[in-house]
């Protein structure tokens, strides 16, 4: 109470003047008294803005159990904040995620591409902090003198020196005991010390465990169930050491920023989720009872830790709750495992995340929507007062907060880049973190060696750094990354597969093939190979090869959105549309890709378009206007509208085409065919020999001749059109189509001998109806052969029964 009695001497010996003026300075006196405690909470300082990273928090799940009562703090937050989905982004992996959300940067450029990486001793270790080639948010901080503390956050370790203090992922790796960590573990380096004496390490403790998560503590369970729980057990008590230090943490260092990261919920998904309601028939019973219910008390839990560090918030704080991804539920889930040494555990995450923001300059209720992970650095470092740099991806989540919540941005260039960090050495605690990422079914081949180049860095990075280059269509560096990959790891099915699937898209099927026979003889029963199998089938019309591939599929796992996908294309191109609509429903309510929901709406409007249903079509046009690519959605824009026989929509939507996708040949060609309909030649002429030039397979240029001949015949320029067809089967010696419109051509120009060694070309190639009997009659009438003509009118009936002329011709001249 010393300063009240400082306070009450000046009073005594003022005058009345004096009174007032000392007066004024009880009442600032007592405002600086009352906001101190008002931030401090219980006696602790309180952040300006709390960052909580929950991983694999489902917004589906939190709202089933807020419904049910069981989650307070989240039904807190979504009544008194602003809260929905957060859109993360594909391969779905905890480091790759976290360090986004920690940059603000898309993968390709922040360099964490894997959850593991290879030490000097060429032994597999946990992804470190020195593989991060730009700033993070603590990093960012502290150039602009803003402090900050991090808790356990992905792939932050060794830790940096920030303002402030980082508990990196290695202190505690999760279930590997802090005992183990060795230097670099926290800045400063005496906080280690510190914690240890204070907290000791977190040590599992079963019983506690299956106290807390079993559905019957008392329940018999299995071995399987016995090794998970002490999985879970790991888990459980790491994510107890981060609830108990934060708050001391943040008393001592009161960093403006105060981040805390959480595996929990994911882990246990991923443990546990196979035994969640309606039971699967290869969960033995014991689990089930046992375990029925462990996923949602484990979110319980979560939201009792949630409740302790929002006693932190001040009258300033604002705090965002986020997650990396969501998590399958129910029906949804895959039935390849999501655990168990097979490496397929982001089969089961969900494309979206969660994001909350609660304090007093948010809007109370407010939805959000269309956030991404790219928005949280930017909406943390704006409420920092930090400048925003132009190489992040996001913006601040701006619309969620009251008016002047949220401080204008000054803009930057870039942020200080980083110094170089050297690779820290190998520790005791690596081999059982490795063991828990493969418990997990993040890591697969346990024992085998892990490919990588001489700098430690994998085979599966390069792969991922492949798929995100393919998510945002860098077509070429994604080949770049999975060439890398397969030269590290020529087995590898998953750098074969996705290259594959872009040469597919790139109309080169023979690239294609090899890749893919190549994964084949590696695994022939692997569902990606036989998916992408399938598709080349399909897009090469092999629809019964097609269709065999699709069944083993289905076999394997008939959850898969891409299978479905694909039997809808298979149907389309068999004439069932009512079936491929039906297929394409079902896919659309298991995709959780952008890509997926995109070819999904796509196929469904192509084939709207196609029965007519000009309506329907342009509804799923515009709900795949968010998903599908520019280029594709302007093309089926103008699909639809040649369909309407609006040439000009179709015209504006095909050109938009071209803009977006360039060195697209079907677009450019089918821009052609919409100016020739609009009577303007010339333009069409030049946009036809475009479509030539950039054919890059052999039919793209077949149409493309096609196309061009067809339009001079269609002015009389008879001459043109023989160049156009000559040039044609030079560029494409082995077109049956190019080699019958040359004989035609011929024909009209009275060389019949030159016609008649065309349609011979053209016959030999790929025979048709109508190839067959005009060559019968060429060679009847000009060459006297009339046992040939007799053999190609019947080749001709073969294959086109309903030909009333050939019949009457076999009749006459036939013995």
């Amino acid at each position: 109470m010393l300063w009240c009695l400082k306070f009450s001497a000046v009073v005594r010996g003022a005058n009345a003047c004096g009174r007032k003026f000392a007066f004024g300075l009880i009442l600032a006196g007592l405002a600086f008294f009352w906001l101190g405690c008002a931030r401090s909470g219980s006696g602790h300082a309180s952040p300006r803005v709390l960052l909580i990273g929950i991983d694999g928090a489902d917004l589906r799940i939190i709202d089933r159990l807020v419904a049910a009562g069981k989650l307070p703090t989240f039904g807190r937050l979504e009544r008194e904040g602003a809260f929905g989905p957060l859109r993360s982004q594909e391969p779905l992996l905890s480091p790759i995620v976290w360090t986004t959300i920690a940059t603000g940067r898309r993968p390709q450029d922040h360099g964490v591409l894997d959850f593991v990486e290879i030490g000097s001793d060429d032994q597999p270790a946990p992804i470190t902090s020195a593989r991060r080639r730009v700033p993070a948010l603590w990093n960012i901080a502290s150039e602009f003198g803003r402090t900050s503390g991090f808790i356990g956050w992905y792939a932050s370790y060794p830790a940096e020196r920030v303002k402030g203090f980082e508990v990196s992922d290695r202190l505690a790796f999760h279930q590997v005991r802090s005992a183990r960590a060795g230097a670099g573990a926290t800045f400063p380096d005496r906080l280690v010390g510190e914690l240890r004496r204070e907290y000791g390490d977190p040590v599992p403790d079963l019983a506690a465990t299956r106290a807390r998560f079993v559905t019957d503590p008392k329940a018999v369970l299995t071995p399987d169930g016995t090794r998970r729980l002490s999985e879970l057990s790991r888990i459980f008590a790491t994510g107890e050491f981060y609830r108990r230090i934060a708050p001391e943490l943040q008393r001592k260092y009161r960093p403006d920023l105060l981040g805390v990261y959480f595996e929990g919920v994911d882990a246990c998904g991923h443990l546990f989720m196979e035994d969640a309601p309606p039971k699967r028939p290869e969960v033995a019973e014991a689990d089930y009872q046992a375990f029925r219910d462990t996923v949602d008390r484990y979110y319980e839990y979560q939201d009792e830790v949630l409740a302790d560090l929002l006693r932190l918030e001040g009258p300033d704080t604002v705090t965002l709750v986020v997650s990396d991804h969501g998590f399958k539920t129910g029906e949804a889930r895959p039935n390849i495992s999501g655990r168990a040494d097979t490496g397929l555990a982001p089969l089961w995450h969900r494309l979206d995340g969660v994001v909350f923001l609660h304090g007093k300059s948010v809007r109370a209720g407010r939805p959000i929507s269309q956030a991404t992970i790219y928005d949280v650095a930017p909406t943390a470092l704006a409420l920092l007062g930090v400048p925003l740099a132009r190489d992040l991806v996001g913006k601040p989540l701006s619309d969620a907060f009251l008016p002047d919540g949220i401080p204008a941005q000054e803009r930057i260039d870039h942020y200080k880049a980083l110094p170089p960090r050297p690779t820290p050495g190998p520790s005791v605690g690596d081999s059982e973190a490795i063991a828990k990422l493969v418990a997990l079914g993040y890591l697969s081949g346990a024992g085998k060696a892990i490919a990588h180049d001489a700098d430690g860095r994998t085979a599966t990075s390069f792969i991922n750094e492949g798929l995100v280059r393919t998510y945002s269509r860098d077509w070429e560096g994604a080949l770049r990354a999975f060439a890398r990959a397969s030269q590290l790891d020529p087995r590898n099915i998953n750098a074969l597969a996705p290259a594959a699937a872009i040469f597919i898209r790139r109309r080169e099927f023979d690239r294609a093939g090899e890749l893919l026979g190549r994964a084949s003889q590696v695994d022939p029963n692997n569902y990606w190979v036989r998916l992408q199998k399938a598709n080349l089938d399909l897009q090469t019309g092999q629809l019964g090869a097609a269709a065999e591939e699709l069944a083993a599929v289905e076999k394997i796992d008939d959850r898969l959105p891409g299978l479905h996908l694909f039997k809808a294309r298979l149907a389309n191109a068999s004439g069932d549309s009512s079936r491929a609509l039906k297929e394409l429903k079902r896919a659309e309510s298991l995709a959780e890709s952008d890509e997926v929901r995109g070819e999904v709406l796509l196929l469904r409007a192509e084939i709207e378009t196609g029965l007519g249903h000009y309506a329907e079509a342009e509804s799923a046009l515009e709900s795949a206007a968010p998903f599908a690519p520019p280029d594709e959605l302007a093309g089926a824009r103008g699909e639809l509208a040649l369909a309407r026989r609006d040439d000009a929509a179709a015209e504006r939507a095909f050109r938009s085409a071209v803009e977006s996708d360039p060195e697209n040949s079907a677009f450019e060609r089918r821009l052609g065919e919409t100016l020739d309909a609009l009577g303007r030649y010339s333009e069409s002429e030049a946009a036809f020999r475009q479509a030539i030039a950039k054919a890059r397979i052999r039919e793209e240029k077949e149409l493309g001749y096609g196309n061009l001949s067809l339009l001079y015949q269609k002015q009389g320029k008879e001459p043109q059109t023989l160049a156009a067809l000559r040039e044609g089967v030079a560029a494409v010696p082995d077109s049956a189509p190019l080699w019958g419109m040359l004989g035609a051509a011929l024909g009209r120009a009275g060389d019949l001998d030159s016609a008649t060694e065309a349609y011979e070309r053209s016959v030999s190639l790929k025979p048709t109806p109508l190839a067959c009997k005009t060559l019968a009659a060429l060679v009847f009438e000009r060459r006297k052969d009339s046992e040939r003509a007799v053999a190609l009118w019947r080749q001709s009936l073969a294959l086109d029964p309903n030909q009333p002329d050939v019949k009457a011709f076999l009749r006459r001249y036939a013995r």
